[in-house]
């Protein structure tokens, strides 16, 4: 009995040992440490053994088996999903625990998210495109040139990135598109393009500019060819019209802003566009600002540079709180071929206005803009680089379009190397967006993240568009009931994550999006998730597939189909 007696006492204790963390196990945490719905903000080691005082017999992160038996290493950020399983009667019905690691450089912005970073696209070759050169026809020797760049002649026709060079300054042409600022004084000729040179030809003057400001009192129109300088405010008051014909050079103060109550119409050709820019290589002119009902923009071959000087106060428009190139309240804009770059505000600022956008690029700004109570045609239009050029993360709402309370119909564009959204079409009011054969193409957070509020009812049709290497895809994030998104035809490749439906916001979660005849594939991290901070729980309700593609099976859509070679 004694010997029996020892037996049963050393089995007791080795089986009180397995439930213990070996001596040379390291954790940062133990799983009872661990509080369910709770941000972290450093990574973390965490030892499986036991929970509540009991053996672990099995741990699932996000669905997976951890490749260590003893210990989690949750070493990103992200959102971890950690399913302990105890003993048989706990293997349907296991314990949950729910936490998020944030970025420490990102934090919030980046909600149960891994922190994203667009990769940098190689450099192709130029090899029998065509290159057009877009530039002002004359210039003063003391102001630099805006430059740009399209392969294939327009816009949207080319998918090639290459690095260029001229005057010593490097840039890179994303898509076809590139621009870049010739110094003041530079006396080089030549754009360099994979290792080939293409000529410039710009008539450098040195004549006396022609002053223009105050109060317009009839309708003027300045001959092609001229060299305007604007010192001071300029306006033109209702029934006012003030044409500039093509190949002129506009020069305009920092500071200074046009006020246009009537019409402004810039008459450039294609091989004599007109250029406005501010007169100080080191500073930006304000903006137009358009008040007055029927005021009205309308361009065709301009090149707009170097706006936004005034923020706060009277200026502080919308998300970007920073003056707008065109600020315009119950008017006109319509712009063909035009080329807005290098500014320090934002591009658009319409309230209760018709815009028509057609061949247009939008490059370097805080933001393309935002739209409010408006109507929106835009075609054959390229949006990149908010508000830089650079990979670094920016916390500022960088979106490269934003939508509030707009009909918006887009289609053949691009919108890409955005910090924060290729397009937002935001919470207020509802409205109807039909996006067409669109790219969406490295965007630090969405390529395109919509959301809603309250009860508002608004409806987003996208079809035949491209979404990749993004942070994610395609976001319906907190959303009213009556929002509904109908996604058909589109490519979801390299992003993050591909669809999603929720987002990093403690909001209502309530519209539907329906995603028929596409693909998800090849996303570093989801090519489909639900999950949503409102109640940190997968939503399976409010998003549906038909025919649709991904690289994984995804056991709570059953209808999806995974990919085949």
């Amino acid at each position: 009995m004694r010997f029996q007696s020892i037996l049963i006492l050393t089995l007791f204790a080795s089986m009180l040992s397995c439930n213990t963390i070996p001596p040379e196990i390291f954790a940062d945490f133990t799983l009872d440490e661990l509080s369910d719905k709770y941000d972290y903000t450093e990574a973390m080691v965490v030892a499986i053994n036991s929970y509540e005082g009991k053996r672990v017999d099995k741990v699932l992160v996000n669905g997976s088996k951890p490749d260590n038996p003893d210990v989690l290493e949750l070493l990103t950020a992200g959102y971890y999903r950690i399913e302990i399983f105890q003993g048989r009667s706990h293997q349907d019905s296991p314990k949950v625990i729910r936490i998020v690691i944030l970025d420490p450089d990102r934090g919030n912005t980046e909600w149960g998210l891994p922190p994203w970073t667009p990769l940098e696209p190689e450099s192709g070759e130029l090899g029998d495109q065509s290159v057009k050169l877009v530039h002002a026809p004359i210039a003063p020797l003391d102001i630099s040139i805006p430059l740009i760049v399209l392969l294939e002649e327009e816009l949207t026709l080319s998918d090639t990135y290459l690095d260029a060079e001229i005057a010593s300054t490097q840039f890179r042409i994303k898509r076809g598109v590139g621009s870049v600022q010739i110094p003041a004084g530079s006396s080089e000729d030549a754009l360099k393009i994979d290792h080939r040179s293409f000529l410039l030809n710009i008539n450098r003057i040195d004549t006396q500019a022609q002053s223009l400001s105050g109060v317009l009192s009839s309708n003027l129109h300045i001959a092609a060819g001229s060299y305007i300088h604007i010192p001071a405010d300029l306006t033109i008051p209702e029934g006012t019209t003030l044409s500039i014909g093509s190949g002129s050079f506009v020069s305009i103060d920092p500071e200074v802003n046009i006020r246009n109550e009537g019409l402004l119409y810039l008459a450039g050709t294609a091989n004599a566009p007109v250029t406005m820019t501010c007169s100080n290589n080191e500073a930006y002119w304000g903006g137009m600002i358009g008040t007055s009902v029927g005021n009205r923009v309308e361009a065709t071959h301009t090149i707009f540079s170097r706006s936004g000087h005034h923020t706060g106060g009277d200026y502080s428009y919308g998300h970007a709180g920073r003056q707008a190139l065109f600020y315009s309240e119950n008017g006109e804009l319509k712009l063909d071929h035009c080329y807005m770059i290098d500014h320090i505000g934002q591009i658009f600022y319409p309230v209760l206005c018709t815009l028509e956008l057609s061949d247009c690029l939008i490059q370097r700004a805080k933001t393309g803009g935002q739209m409010n109570e408006s109507e929106l045609l835009m075609d054959r239009c390229v949006f990149t680089d908010f508000p830089d050029d650079s990979y670094e993360y920016r916390d500022e709402d960088n979106d490269a379009l934003y939508l509030s309370m707009t009909n918006a119909l887009i289609s053949n564009s691009v919108f890409m190397f955005a910090k924060d959204d290729g397009l937002d079409s935001g919470a207020s009011g509802g409205g109807e967006v039909h996006i067409d054969n669109t790219i969406f193409e490295s965007n630090f957070h969405e390529g395109a993240a919509l959301s809603s509020a309250r009860s508002v009812v608004k409806l987003h049709r996208i079809t035949n568009c491209l979404f990749a290497n993004c942070g994610q895809g395609l976001e319906l994030g907190y959303s009213s009931p009556n929002h509904q998104v109908e996604v058909e035809s589109c490519r979801f490749v390299g992003n993050g994550i591909g669809i999603r439906y929720g987002d990093c916001y403690e909001m209502s979660h309530q519209g539907y999006i329906h995603v028929r005849n596409s693909e998800s594939l090849e996303n570093t991290v989801y090519d489909v998730w639900n999950m949503n901070r409102e109640h940190w729980a997968a939503d399976t309700s409010h998003m549906s597939f038909e025919n649709v593609i991904v690289s994984t099976p995804n056991p709570m859509y059953p209808e999806l189909i995974t990919y085949e070679e």
